[in-house]
């Protein structure tokens, strides 16, 4: 499938022996580069240069133990890969030094019982303490000032619930549809690149959550999960859907929409509000260098941060126009993640496409432009008045129940779960996704119950005061 591997097969004679890690720190150079992998030393000096992901990325781990950064990015399957002729022996953990042994012992932290998340925010306070500055500073970066990152959270706090009272409600129904999927409540997992670099279960951890629940998963495209593994922890008739990043190189794109469609992908939702990268200054201090597995090869590594070393993948010249040629290419409901005025919400519904999602991309790309929240006042009027009918998904800083709620109000099908998701992917692992995707169930299903709902249908502007929504008030960046 193209993995961005580390390693590739290359000519020395097999050994097999013990290597002391006094040993393996001997070799520490681009010229002479032995690395440490799940106890295993390798010999990869003559990879170091047709490395996909750049060589400095192996060469910082030379004499060293990269089990960590290797499993951050690569498929588990990618150890079963490595050319037995690079393997040098099993390394001596004995000989581990001192302060190498206590450092992994206090990365290794003594987690609160899951029972004690009791909402997103617990779990995000859960996976600060665990992920890597790094990865932290990719997850929570934003555009510019990151105002719209802000303001995607804060926008629910100026809408307001009107409840109505004397309804039985014993049996409340939060079941849906979204894109013809049932849904066991309207959200749904969106995509978040890299889920490996804040959990080692990664995109898989997220996949069997939202399967267990009954949700569907917007599996991303620039993820650290092969389709494959997807597909084999998510084994009952789970919802898949693609968020695709159209590669300049249609073949390349037409490859990643079959592997996808192999796997019973219902649902391709095209990236159209990321034609460039955003200015993200939190990731593009830290100089990393990442390649996604599920992309071919040719990636140009990046030491700008994550999301750099993510733009060749990304085709700026998209057009409506390449709207025809994915509807030829396949059968699946096409949809475009990133609608942020009713303009195009209107031009979608009139060229025929199934979907839409409301959404800045989690303020990551254009500071200042709207929340997913508002834009739902402003496009559903417009689709209404002239009879369109679309399916409109919105994301960007749900993390309650009521948050939910208030989005069904204002007219949405479903709402994306994102960085809310993968906090808890980043606390507990594939636990904490099934343990807060549950949480939220709940809470949407109290408030249904608070607000006199009984069903999902139900759900209407009567039970939401909006006066203020669009009142935009931002303090200054500090």
């Amino acid at each position: 499938q193209g993995y961005q591997c580390w390693f590739a097969p290359i000519s020395r004679p097999t050994m097999s022996k013990t290597v002391s890690w006094s040993e393996l720190s001997k070799h520490s150079s681009a010229q002479d580069c032995w690395v440490a992998l799940h106890g295993k030393v390798y010999d990869v000096t003559q990879f170091l240069a047709e490395h996909p992901g750049g060589a400095k990325v192996i060469a910082k781990w030379a004499g060293a133990d990269g089990t960590k950064s290797f499993d951050a990015i690569h498929p588990k399957t990618m150890m079963q890969q490595l050319s037995a002729e690079t393997f040098i022996g099993k390394l001596d953990e004995a000989t581990r030094p001192k302060e190498a042994a206590g450092q992994a012992a206090a990365e290794e932290m003594v987690l609160p019982p899951i029972q004690t998340c009791l909402n997103s925010y617990d779990f995000e306070a859960v996976a600060r303490k665990r992920m890597q500055k790094e990865n932290l500073d990719y997850l929570t970066s934003a555009a510019d000032d990151e105002v719209t990152f802000r303001e995607n959270s804060n926008v629910f706090s100026r809408v307001w619930l009107r409840p109505s009272i004397l309804v039985n409600i014993k049996e409340v129904d939060t079941t849906c549809k979204m894109l013809g999927a049932a849904s066991s409540f309207p959200a749904y997992v969106s995509s978040v690149a890299l889920g490996k670099l804040y959990h080692p279960d990664g995109e898989c951890g997220l996949a069997i959550g939202a399967e267990k629940i009954g949700i569907p998963f917007a599996i991303p495209c620039m993820g650290s999960n092969t389709f494959d593994e997807i597909k084999s922890v998510a084994t009952g008739s789970p919802t898949r859907w693609l968020q695709l990043y159209v590669n300049p190189d249609r073949e390349k794109a037409l490859d990643m929409i079959r592997r996808a469609e192999a796997i019973g992908t219902e649902a391709l939702l095209i990236t159209v509000d990321a034609p460039v990268f955003g200015k993200r200054e939190r990731d593009r201090r830290n100089k990393v260098e990442v390649a996604p597995v599920n992309q071919k090869s040719g990636a140009k590594a990046s030491s700008s941060g994550v999301v750099m070393a993510l733009q060749s993948f990304v085709d700026c010249t998209l057009t409506w126009d390449d709207m025809k040629w994915f509807r030829s290419v396949t059968k699946m409901k096409i949809v475009l993640k990133g609608v942020q005025r009713w303009e195009d919400a209107v031009m979608a519904a009139d060229a025929g496409l199934d979907g839409i999602v409301l959404s800045n991309h989690g303020g990551r790309q254009l500071d200042f432009a709207r929340s997913g929240l508002e834009l739902l006042a402003e496009v559903m009027p417009e689709l209404r008045k002239r009879n369109l009918s679309i399916e409109v998904l919105m994301d960007g800083g749900v993390r309650r129940g009521t948050d939910i709620f208030k989005a069904i109000a204002l007219g949405a099908n479903g709402v994306g779960l994102g960085r809310s998701a993968i906090w808890a992917l980043g606390s507990y692992g594939t636990e904490g996704v099934e343990a807060y995707l549950q949480i939220l169930k709940d809470e949407f299903e109290l408030c249904m119950k608070l607000c006199g709902v009984k069903s999902v249908a139900d759900i209407g502007p009567q039970y939401v005061s909006c006066d203020f929504l669009q009142a935009h008030v931002t303090a200054a960046p500090a």
